[in-house]
């Protein structure tokens, strides 16, 4: 079997493909892509990588991001320096209407038959007001929808507390933090060092992790900053950042800082601290929406398999009916976008289409059949005990297999395939409780459930979602409205949190009256939006 894989690995990272071919005998192309994300520099040779590149003769010179993506845009814009392609999460339509991204409608009529096809069914909510397509969606779902493993977001709590509680179902918020709060007086340290009751994420433009729970805790999915509320079957936009439901967050939030509960360094810390505390053990609880700990629950099953973080649909009170699961949607305001800098912009969409079709999607999100995966009898794709080894660890997984560094920004598939497999491996159906850890396992068998998501409600459609992507134009009041609004928002939560009990009521009130006159233009906007989406998808 050995022999066999590693011949298979050896044959079809040499082998030149037709297309392939063509290409290097022309030369390899090398195109420049800035990626609106935080990821290492790519190692320059991986598995995924290596096939890639042989078989479209294009290598990719990669820059990622570094600071603040708003600022790197500005400057990127002003300059007027461009790389060939570029993603920059909702910024990117601000190329757009500077006039520096290629429309792609010809484009991909041309010479893109996979691009064609697969976002065929979006393609219509990809036109700008001209008409023209600028940009691919990081995520097509051209087929079924799946379930994954793990919901988009939660409360996430450690393994080892709710064991030692005897599974309890955490509903509350009051009962989430009780939790927390009696097992670090019980357990003072964890593998030798200081017990971390709670920590959130506040760093940068992650900070809506922290900012954006009061909607979660009212029982909706991530809308972004406001929230479409369904009145006389109509969908109202509301803000919720002076609701109710944030005082009573923020005020527990105070209250369990100044019990030293909340990680005194929760607020001035960066994204990789907070992932290598997370990936400490150390650590009770969070707020997070999956992909943002991802890395630290992976090395937590690798390493420290027992404190595994379970995530919970915690709601303000049992009153509140809960759907905070999303439903499956496509990004259409942001995406992979051609730039007027670019010198080959055929050369470039063929890459693409290159990269979106089926058989490499497969092979950057499942790998190498023989080597990375089976296939049984009736053609579904599975992992062997040592395959599935392999993938829990993630410098490996990056470094090595590679597909992380084509997965991430790039245009890639989801959903269930015609033959009735997932593109993404987690997400396989009726093996996503096969596939998961003992330790997962152990976590599911007590509560019942064969996926963590089966501990939500079954997310509601809404033909609109969801609202945060929507773009607020660039310099329009609306927009300077909502950097205002993103700089109370950044002065005043850590104050909330961190204030004195007794001071707690005086910097609400504070707030209250900073962030109130900064809404009204960003809803208006908002408002005709939802509205058209909801007469025109």
């Amino acid at each position: 079997m050995k022999r066999k894989s590693l011949f298979l690995l050896l044959l079809l990272i040499f082998m030149v493909t037709a297309t392939g071919a063509l290409v290097s005998a022309q030369g390899t192309k090398v195109f420049t892509v800035f990626l609106g994300e935080a990821l290492p520099d790519y190692p320059g040779s991986t598995i995924v990588g290596d096939i890639i590149e042989k078989e479209t003769g294009v290598k990719l010179q990669r820059e990622y991001l570094v600071g603040d993506l708003e600022t790197k845009v500005g400057l990127m814009i002003a300059s007027g320096e461009l790389p060939d392609l570029l993603t920059a999460a909702h910024f990117t339509s601000l190329f757009k209407d500077a006039g520096m991204l290629i429309p792609l409608n010809d484009l991909v009529e041309k010479h893109a038959p996979n691009i064609k096809r697969l976002y065929a069914k979006h393609w219509e909510q990809l036109k700008q007001e001209d008409g023209n397509v600028y940009w691919l969606p990081i995520q097509a779902i051209p087929y079924a929808n799946d379930n994954p493993r793990y919901p988009e977001l939660g409360f996430f709590i450690n393994k080892k507390v709710l064991k030692e509680a005897g599974w309890p179902v955490v509903k509350t918020l009051d009962q989430y933090f009780q939790l927390i709060e009696d097992y670090a007086k019980k357990h003072p340290t964890i593998n030798g060092g200081k017990t971390i009751g709670y920590i959130a994420l506040f760093d940068s433009w992650r900070s809506f992790a922290t900012t954006n729970v009061p909607q979660h805790l009212m029982g909706y999915p991530n809308e972004g900053e406001f929230v479409p509320v369904l009145e006389d079957d109509k969908y109202v936009v509301r803000q919720y950042h002076t609701s109710y439901a944030a005082k009573a967050y923020y005020k527990k939030l105070n209250e369990m800082y100044n019990k030293g509960i909340v990680d005194k360094e929760t607020f001035v810390m960066n994204y990789d601290q907070y992932i290598e505390k997370l990936s400490s053990g150390r650590v009770l609880g969070t707020f997070n929406q999956y992909w943002q700990i991802q890395e630290a629950q992976e090395i937590l099953l690798r390493d420290d398999p027992e404190s595994i973080f379970v995530p919970f649909p915690v709601v303000l009170d049992e009153l509140v009916e809960e759907y905070q699961r999303d439903i499956p949607y496509i990004q259409a305001t942001q995406g992979m976008a051609i730039t007027t800098a670019c010198k080959d912009p055929v050369g470039a969409i063929k890459f693409l289409d290159y990269l979106i079709r089926e058989e490499t999607q497969f092979l950057i999100q499942w790998g190498i059949k023989g080597v990375h995966y089976e296939v049984d009898e009736n053609g579904h794709f599975y992992r062997t005990e040592e395959q599935i080894k392999m993938f829990l660890d993630p410098e490996w997984r990056r470094d090595v297999f590679g597909g992380p560094y084509f997965y991430n920004s790039f245009p890639n598939l989801r959903g269930i395939d015609e033959n009735g497999n997932s593109f993404m491996p987690d997400r396989q159906p009726k093996l996503i409780y096969a596939d998961s850890q003992p330790t997962e396992k152990e976590v599911m068998d007590a509560y019942g459930v064969k996926a963590f998501s089966e501990l939500y409600n079954t997310p509601r459609e809404k033909k609109y979602y969801p609202l945060w992507t929507i773009t607020i134009p660039a310099g329009s009041p609306a927009h300077i409205e909502q950097t205002r609004m993103k700089d109370v928002l950044n002065a005043y939560v850590p104050r909330l949190v961190m204030s004195k009990s007794n001071n707690f009521e005086k910097v609400w009130a504070e707030y209250v009256k900073a962030i109130s006159p900064l809404m009204a233009e960003q809803i208006k906007v908002y408002q005709e939006q939802i509205d058209w989406r909801m007469e025109n998808w």
